[in-house]
């Protein structure tokens, strides 16, 4: 018996990476009476057929998933942002990172045409949510250049990653520049919007030619926070953790409470005031869900 890694689906058919080459599996019927899903990344047991096609026989453990994109077994989460075209949308970018801490997925920030910033731009940016501030790790790029991509390519080799950010970004652009010769529509960028046109509409993992694999999916524009209770959103903010230690209260939501270390932190500038008004948003997002 094989294995590999589902890397695309179509109806109930799953295209599987059985070292190296792609082999198209139909799933057990025992898979639908338990109500099992093959998800995009699982890895899989399969027994090769004598025409050339395989059996799904058995769903190997998972070790994360996402639920929006349903993608398992991701080991990093790729942040495509930018400052200009589209214009930086820090909501967005923190409403990702959130969920990226929620589900335990490192994340990388790979911050887009840099070409279009001013070097005084990037380094505002970096400093802010960089190893000396938040504390992801964020590589500039241009993926229309190739600038940076040396530098981003650590992060991906070897691993399950998932490129998440708005259409217009430039994620596609970046895939074609990870992998020469692979034909991906680029979306031009609408003038009148600012946004780019959705050029992804299904979840594909695509092997890199150094090793690993990499999602260009849709879903990371309609993020919700199902499931997530008001008290756990501040550890999704890296920053708070430490001033949260200095609240009064254990259980301080960080808003209305005295003594709260993480608003000190906020007057004093040691947490991004766009950050805490995020956290704040977000909070109250949440609990308008649970009331329902």
């Amino acid at each position: 018996m094989a294995s590999g890694q589902v890397i695309r689906s179509h109806s109930n058919i799953y295209y599987v990476l059985v070292d190296g080459q792609e082999v198209e599996c139909r799933p057990r019927g025992k898979f639908r009476l338990e109500d099992q899903q093959v998800l995009a990344g699982d890895r899989v047991e399969v027994t090769l057929l004598a025409d050339g096609e395989g059996r799904i026989d058995r769903i190997l453990p998972r070790q994360s998933e996402l639920s929006r994109p349903r993608v398992a077994n991701v080991d990093r989460c790729v942040v495509v942002f930018t400052l200009h075209e589209p214009d930086a949308d820090f909501r967005f970018l923190d409403r990702v990172l959130v969920h990226t801490e929620q589900a335990g997925v490192e994340a990388v920030i790979a911050l887009n045409k840099v070409d279009l910033c001013t070097a005084e731009e990037v380094e505002a940016f970096v400093a802010t949510y960089g190893p000396a501030g938040i504390g992801y790790p964020v590589v500039p790029i241009s993926a229309a250049t190739g600038a940076g991509l040396d530098q981003l390519i650590p992060y991906l080799a070897g691993r399950t990653s998932v490129l998440a950010g708005q259409s217009g970004v430039g994620k596609s652009r970046l895939i074609s520049a990870l992998v020469p010769g692979r034909e991906i529509r680029v979306g031009e960028l609408s003038r009148k919007l600012g946004r780019g046109r959705h050029t992804t509409r299904h979840v594909e993992l695509i092997p890199l030619p150094f090793g690993g694999v990499v999602a260009d999916a849709p879903g990371f524009t309609h993020l919700e926070f199902a499931g997530m209770e008001p008290r756990d959103l501040a550890d999704c903010f890296r920053e708070f953790r430490e001033p949260a230690a200095a609240c009064r209260f254990d259980d301080c939501l960080h808003r209305a409470e005295p003594d709260c270390g993480v608003k000190a932190a906020v007057a004093e500038g040691r947490i991004p005031r766009h950050r805490y008004e995020h956290y704040l948003a977000f909070l109250e997002e949440i609990e308008e869900a649970r009331e329902w």
